[in-house]
């Protein structure tokens, strides 16, 4: 902890939007800073406390990051607006970046999307040409039918001895034949797009930020017997022009959830290094002062947030 310093905020043109900033305080600070984003619907901590554990670790490189709770989320409140949930978590990401632009000074971000965060950590990476690096762990993927087949195969024969088996088996099961709990399970918000809709969004957002040359991480995970040779979660998508310009890596030891203390290890090495590597390949001038994105309106300065919250149990 001696390392970096933590500071947590409220911000938002509302003033209702819960952070902390973490910021190194050993060594000089890095011209590009990380936003670090909710998975799902669970708190900015990520699992396992992943997102508390990972903005320590940069702090130690000099890296200054930002974890948040996008508006409904965590202890963050709800959006006033009837803005989309995603057109929502664009806004509430440019304020955080707009946050720590101010505090910490620097004009550069990368975002680290776990799981659905990867949606809306693309959504603002062409949104906003803040962005420098994007890394999407667990996010879109699109495997063929052999993959598929043998995905299957692998989840069937570990079954007897999966004990969480059953208790899925059982809510599969209900949702399938019980139309009050299909929907108390699926509600809108978390209701997928159409296959070809989101492969549509997919290859459109990839290329234009391609284009820009934002540096991306495409980063899968073993979970559930997923198996990878050529770049199988990208299916159809292997070979397009956008993905050469990519690094993919697939890596079976370590678990969506990064359950392990050895998976937990292992993401942050590869993600710490793949951020030094975005921040070395920026030029100084790039750094520092890329053309300012239109957004929403000025900001309401942070304010302090007490420790009583529930990342302060440490």
């Amino acid at each position: 902890m001696n390392d970096c310093k933590e500071t947590p905020v409220l911000f938002g043109s509302e003033g209702t939007l819960v952070g902390v900033v973490t910021t190194p305080s050993a060594v000089p600070a890095a011209p590009v800073a990380c936003l670090m984003l909710n998975m799902g619907a669970n708190h900015r901590i990520g699992p396992r406390r992943i997102n508390v554990k990972l903005a320590r670790r940069m702090a130690e490189q000099g890296i200054s990051s930002i974890r948040l709770d996008l508006a409904g989320l965590g202890d963050s409140g709800p959006a006033s607006g009837s803005e989309h949930f995603l057109a929502q978590a664009v806004h509430d990401l440019q304020s955080a970046m707009d946050l720590v632009e101010s505090m910490v000074g620097v004009r550069r971000f990368i975002v680290i999307g776990l799981c659905s965060g990867a949606t809306n950590g693309l959504s603002l990476a062409v949104a906003d040409p803040r962005v420098a690096g994007l890394l999407m762990f667990d996010g879109y993927a699109f495997p063929g039918r052999r993959s598929r087949w043998e995905r299957t195969l692998r989840r069937a024969l570990a079954a007897p001895t999966n004990p969480a088996v059953i208790g899925k088996t059982a809510r599969w099961l209900q949702r399938k034949f019980s139309a009050n709990a299909a929907a108390a399970a699926a509600p809108h918000i978390f209701e997928p797009d159409p296959p070809e809709v989101t492969s549509a969004v997919f290859r459109r957002s990839m290329s234009q930020i391609a284009e820009r040359d934002v540096a991306v991480l495409l980063l899968y995970t073993g979970t559930m017997h997923v198996v990878d040779r050529h770049r199988d979660q990208l299916g159809p998508f292997a070979d397009e022009p956008f993905a050469r310009k990519f690094e993919y890596r697939f890596i079976g030891e370590i678990d969506h959830s990064l359950t392990s203390m050895a998976s937990q290890q292992t993401f942050m090495t590869v993600v710490c290094d793949w951020a030094r590597r975005v921040i070395n390949g920026l030029s100084p001038l790039t750094a520092q002062a890329p053309e300012a994105a239109p957004h929403t309106p000025a900001l309401a300065a942070p304010v302090p947030v007490p420790r009583a919250t529930r990342e302060a149990v440490h």
